[in-house]
């Protein structure tokens, strides 16, 4: 059962240039760096004593010993997950990435799965694997990682909208959430804080909220007492949480990994809990209720 449960469809990754190479593997949700490599090739100044002609083959040389070193590795890689991956996606800041494949320096295996167009990206290292991801979306259609992405980029032109159709934080996600103008629900996986039922033994009065650490308490706004305990049957985690309440307006709920630069900053910038929504509508806070002043989707009173 727990071997059925993994998403076996994956993509061989690969980024190079003169200097540098790296490979991995996507898959689910997750991008696997494997290996980082920094090549020995010497720079254009020649040493003292060497001819132009005998100085330039010994760096054609050296590049050649590290196109095959980084090549190999990648193929050793992949090959004993050969039947599970789709593609071979491979990319670069320069011509070296289309050198390396039409000189034939891959596995016959691994060169079946290589998918064109190779991709331009600025870095050769774990940087240019996640930016590679991002570019290649297109081969990557079967990929939870590209969906996610596209997901959180609508959710960001979304939310610089004028009427945008789209909100974040806590107070804003419930409102809509109560309203039934929730279309997705987008929670970040590095979301920790747990929503908490507290009932306090003096007065008994009984109230929710949200905590970020298990270590806090509150005192009891009605009485001034501290002796407040949780109510462990009717608290659980904030994602949980939300879940249930989309569930009962047929809202998606999907989660975002860290592994993406849209998932860091959705969690960063936003607190990792948006939503897009069925319709751009004015949200209220309880607060704001009181005041009779609407709250649009931006923040902004």
């Amino acid at each position: 059962l727990e071997d059925m449960l993994i998403d076996k469809k994956s993509y061989g990754l690969f980024v190079i240039d003169r200097s540098e190479a790296a490979y991995g593997i996507a898959s689910g949700k997750r991008i696997h760096v494997q290996e980082h490599l920094v090549s020995n090739i010497m720079g254009k100044h020649r040493q003292g004593g060497q001819s132009a002609q005998r100085f330039e083959r010994l760096i054609e040389e050296a590049a050649h010993k590290f196109f095959k070193r980084a090549t190999e590795h990648a193929c050793s890689f992949w090959l004993p997950e050969l039947e599970n991956i789709q593609a071979i996606i491979i990319g670069g800041p320069g011509a070296t990435k289309d050198f390396v494949n039409k000189n034939d320096y891959f596995h016959h295996e691994v060169k079946k799965l290589i998918r064109e167009p190779f991709f331009d990206v600025g870095y050769s290292n774990e940087s240019g694997l996640r930016e590679l991801v991002q570019r290649a979306g297109n081969l990557m259609d079967q990929i939870e990682l590209d969906t996610e992405r596209k997901l959180v980029d609508r959710f960001l032109r979304e939310v610089m909208q004028a009427h945008p159709k789209a909100t974040y934080g806590e107070m804003m996600i419930r409102s809509a959430l109560d309203q039934g103008a929730v279309e997705r629900l987008l929670l970040s996986e590095n979301v920790r804080k747990r929503r908490v039922m507290w009932v306090c033994r003096q007065c008994k009065s009984e109230w929710e909220g949200t905590q970020s650490r298990r270590s806090e308490i509150p005192v009891c706004a009605n009485c001034s007492s501290e002796d407040v305990v949780e109510d462990a049957d009717r608290s659980m985690d904030l994602i949980d949480e939300l879940t249930q309440l989309a569930g009962h307006t047929s809202a998606s709920v999907t989660l975002i990994s860290m592994d993406t630069e849209e998932g860091a900053t959705l969690f960063d910038a936003f607190g990792g809990i948006a939503a897009l929504l069925r319709y751009p509508c004015l949200l209220y806070t309880s607060d704001a209720a009181d005041e009779e002043d609407s709250v649009d989707l931006g923040g902004r009173r």
